[in-house]
């Protein structure tokens, strides 16, 4: 249910291993909708694992790093794939794009897609499931989103809190004044961030990501372009290309909360599973991981064996980017400017110290278990 990230990637899995799919996805038909995110390491394991790696990099731009300063010019984070292996690298994308070869996969393998379906009820009849009455099915996935209402009906205990801060996302050409290998961000107090990130699809993209407080009014058009010019004012030739408000696209967040992520012959990944602030970005590519993780833990045991062992396995992984993102967090979208202040005093010095660095890179590249877990690609 959802084909967002982890449900086409775990339809594939599921197709290919033999397994009649059915995606439902409430949206009409395919759309190109969606900002821009960066492909981690991790996420990238995933698609390579799935024989998808390079149509993927056909339509993506290799990242180096994530570079990040503060509006005088102090170096808050200056972090590089490389320092950990070579081969390493994140790749800028847009959703859309990434959708349209997963989606294609899943169709190529077999898996049957049904566009418009607004599924509203599922329910566990004689030991199988049923959505809207259609089944009888083995299992359900549940990944359709933070804002799922089917998870209610799963029977699994959940809390759901949204973000006051989101994001103002804009999608252009990228201008000269941005490097097209880097992530790369600007800082003033904790209520001002923006940042910028190359999205190679088949053209030089580049999207823009603006802070936000959702209970405060958009300023307007102008006014909006004086404060971002004013904490980045080399965008100046990029902002030229928004000439509509209606050409952003306003992005919130949520922090979900589930003690495990499997039921009665169901199971949650992705955003449904356990959304979480963007600032570590690392929600789709958790998503390919469930899709993964799911689909060994299915192959090797019987399906209620299988379902709690897929908790089990991705307890630690998702565990670490929930905790740290929402430690994070504070420091760069909040009201606390205390903390901003603390943040551009430690976070250079951290950068000092190579095994922090090191550990920094690792937390960026979706690689992290824990404070000195790891996952090895």
């Amino acid at each position: 249910m959802g084909s967002g990230t982890a449900g086409p990637a775990a339809g594939i899995f599921l197709a290919r291993a033999g397994h009649e799919v059915t995606l439902f996805e409430r949206a009409p038909r395919e759309e190109a909708v969606g900002a821009g995110f960066l492909l981690q390491p991790t996420g990238l394991a995933v698609l390579k694992e799935l024989g998808l790696a390079e149509k993927v990099l056909g339509v993506t731009q290799k990242i180096g790093g994530l570079y990040c300063e503060t509006a005088s010019g102090r170096v808050l984070l200056d972090l590089k794939y490389k320092e950990l292996g070579t081969d390493l690298f994140g790749l800028g994308t847009h959703r859309s794009s990434l959708l349209s070869v997963l989606l294609k996969a899943f169709t190529d393998s077999g898996g049957e897609m049904r566009w418009g379906s607004m599924i509203e009820e599922m329910s566990l009849e004689g030991g199988v499931r049923f959505l809207n009455g259609e089944g009888p099915f083995d299992l359900v996935l549940l990944c359709d989103g933070a804002r799922s209402k089917l998870r209610d009906q799963s029977g699994i205990e959940v809390r759901v809190d949204r973000y006051p801060w989101g994001a103002l996302w804009f999608i252009g050409r990228r201008t000269p004044g941005f490097a097209a290998d880097v992530l790369w961000q600007r800082v003033g107090s904790t209520r001002e961030l923006c940042g910028f990130l190359p999205t190679g699809t088949k053209q030089d993209y580049l999207s823009l990501f603006w802070s936000v407080r959702l209970d405060e009014p958009f300023p307007g058009l102008a006014e909006w372009k004086r404060a971002l010019l004013n904490l980045v004012p080399e965008a100046e030739e990029f902002l030229e290309q928004v000439k509509s408000v209606d050409q952003l696209q306003r992005a919130s967040y949520h922090d979900v909360r589930m003690g495990k992520w499997h039921g009665e012959r169901v199971a949650i990944l992705g955003d449904a599973a356990h959304a979480l602030s963007p600032q570590l970005g690392q929600g789709i590519n958790l998503a390919l991981c469930d899709a993964s993780v799911l689909a060994g833990c299915l192959a090797e045991f019987e399906l209620e064996e299988a379902l709690a062992e897929y908790t089990r396995r991705r307890r630690k992984h998702v565990g670490f980017y929930q905790f740290a993102t929402r430690w994070t967090t504070p420091f760069f979208q909040s009201d606390y400017l205390k903390l901003g202040k603390l943040r551009d005093l430690s976070f250079p010095l951290a950068m000092k110290i190579p095994y922090v660095r090191r550990q920094m890179i690792a937390t960026m590249s979706g690689l992290k278990t824990g404070p000195f877990g790891q996952l090895t690609l």
